[in-house]
C-alpha cells in the first residue's frame, strides 16, 4: 500500500467514524424524547447536510493531492527518460526554469516602483516593458520544446520504445540546441536593457557633480537645468527608502544627509521666528527683512541640493533593484560622486549658517 492510498484509508475511517458517532447522537435524541417528531428531520437535516459537505471537500482535497503526487511521479519519470536521452537537454531545460523563475520574481519584485519612485518611472516602465516581452519568449520556447519532450515521453511509454529512442536521441540535440539559442536571445535582451539603467545613472551623476564642478558645455549645463526642474519632490516613504540604502552603502553619507535636512528645517524655522519679529518690530523692517531673505535662500538652495542627492541615490536604488551589477562601472562611478559631493554640498550649507549666524553688526547705522 502506498503512502497516499494509506492516507485515504484513514480519512475514510475517520468518516465513517463522525458518522457513526452523529447516528448515535440521534438515535440518543429519539430515545430521549426531549424533541418532538417534527423537529428530529430538521435536526438531522442541519446535522448532516453540513457533514456531508465537509465529506465531499475533503474527499475532492485528497483527490486533488493524489493528483498532484501522481503529476510529481510523472514529472520525475519524464526528466529521467530525457536525462537517459541526452543529458544536455536536461541541463539547458533546467537552466530555463531557472531563469523563468529568477525574471518572475524580479518582475514581482519591481510591481509597484513606478508608483513609489516618479523620477526614475519611465526607466522603470521600459525596464518591465522589455522584461516582459524577454519572459514571453523564454517561456514560449520553453513549452514548445516542453510539449516535444511531453509527446516522446507518451511515445515511448506507448508505442515501439527503441524506435522512438532512436529517433528522440537526434530530436533531443535540435532541441537543446533551440533552446541554447532562445536563452542566448533572452540574455542579450536583458543586458540592452541595461544601457537605460546606466544613462539614467549618468545623468543623475552629472546633476549632483555640477555642484562642485559646474560644466563648460552649454549643451550640458541645458540638460542639467532641465533634469533639475524635472525633479518632483520626495515624499517622507520614498526618502525613509532611500536613506536605508544609502547607510548600506556608507553610514556616514547618510548622517550627512540628515545633517542637510536639519539644516533645512532650521533654516524655515528661523526665518517663521525672524518673521514674527518683524510683525512687532516693523521700525527694524529693514535689516530683519535682509535676515529673513538670507535664511530663506539657505533653506531653498538646501531643499533644492538634497532633491539632487535624492535623485542621485534614487537612480542608483532603481538600477540596482532592477538587476544592475553593483561592480558596474556606472554604479562605481555614483557611489564615487556620492562620496565626493555630499559632503561637499552639506559642508557648504553648514558655512552659509554661520555666515548668516555672524551676520550681525555692532556699529551703528541709521538703517
Amino acid at each position: 500500500m502506498t503512502f497516499a492510498n494509506f492516507i485515504l484509508v484513514i480519512f475514510l475511517l475517520l468518516s465513517l467514524l463522525v458518522f457513526a458517532v452523529l447516528v448515535l447522537l440521534m438515535r440518543q435524541i429519539k430515545k430521549d424524547g426531549r424533541l418532538p417528531p417534527e423537529k428530529m428531520s430538521t435536526l438531522a437535516g442541519v446535522l448532516f447536510i453540513p457533514s456531508i459537505i465537509i465529506f465531499a471537500l475533503i474527499f475532492k482535497g485528497i483527490s486533488n493531492w493524489r493528483a498532484e503526487i501522481q503529476q510529481e511521479n510523472n514529472q520525475i519519470k519524464l526528466e529521467s527518460f530525457v536525462s537517459s536521452v541526452y543529458e544536455p537537454l536536461t541541463q539547458s531545460r533546467h537552466s530555463l526554469l531557472k531563469n523563468l523563475s529568477s525574471m518572475n520574481g524580479l518582475i514581482r519584485n519591481v510591481e509597484n516602483m513606478e508608483m513609489e519612485h516618479p523620477n526614475h518611472a519611465d526607466v522603470i516602465r521600459h525596464v518591465k516593458d522589455q522584461w516582459g516581452v524577454a519572459y514571453k519568449n523564454l517561456h514560449k520556447a520553453y513549452l514548445e520544446a516542453d510539449k516535444e519532450v511531453r509527446r516522446a515521453w507518451i511515445a515511448h511509454n506507448t508505442m515501439d520504445s527503441q524506435d522512438v529512442l532512436a529517433k528522440f536521441s537526434q530530436q533531443a540535440v535540435q532541441i537543446e540546441s533551440q533552446l541554447k539559442k532562445a536563452e542566448k536571445d533572452y540574455q542579450a535582451h536583458i543586458y540592452s536593457v541595461q544601457d537605460v539603467m546606466v544613462k539614467s545613472l549618468d545623468q543623475s551623476r552629472k546633476l549632483l557633480d555640477a555642484n562642485r564642478n559646474p560644466s563648460k558645455s552649454k549643451k550640458q549645463m541645458a540638460l542639467n537645468e532641465a533634469l533639475r526642474e524635472s525633479i518632483i519632490p520626495f515624499n517622507n516613504f520614498a526618502i525613509g527608502e532611500l536613506l536605508r540604502f544609502l547607510a548600506s552603502l556608507d553610514e556616514r553619507l547618510k548622517n550627512e544627509v540628515e545633517t542637510l535636512q536639519e539644516l533645512i528645517r532650521l533654516s524655515a524655522q528661523q526665518a517663521a521666528i525672524l518673521r514674527d519679529h518683524l510683525y512687532k518690530n516693523r521700525d527694524l523692517e529693514k535689516p530683519l527683512t535682509k535676515i529673513i531673505s538670507d535664511w530663506k535662500a539657505l533653506e531653498d538652495s538646501s531643499n533644492d541640493s538634497l532633491e539632487q542627492i535624492l535623485f542621485a541615490i534614487e537612480a542608483e536604488y532603481v538600477a540596482v533593484k532592477l538587476g544592475l551589477s553593483i561592480e558596474s562601472p556606472a554604479i562605481k562611478a555614483m557611489h564615487k560622486s556620492l562620496y565626493n559631493n555630499i559632503p561637499a554640498i552639506v559642508g557648504k550649507g553648514l558655512k552659509q549658517r554661520i555666515v548668516i549666524d555672524q551676520s550681525y553688526r555692532i556699529n551703528r547705522t541709521t538703517d
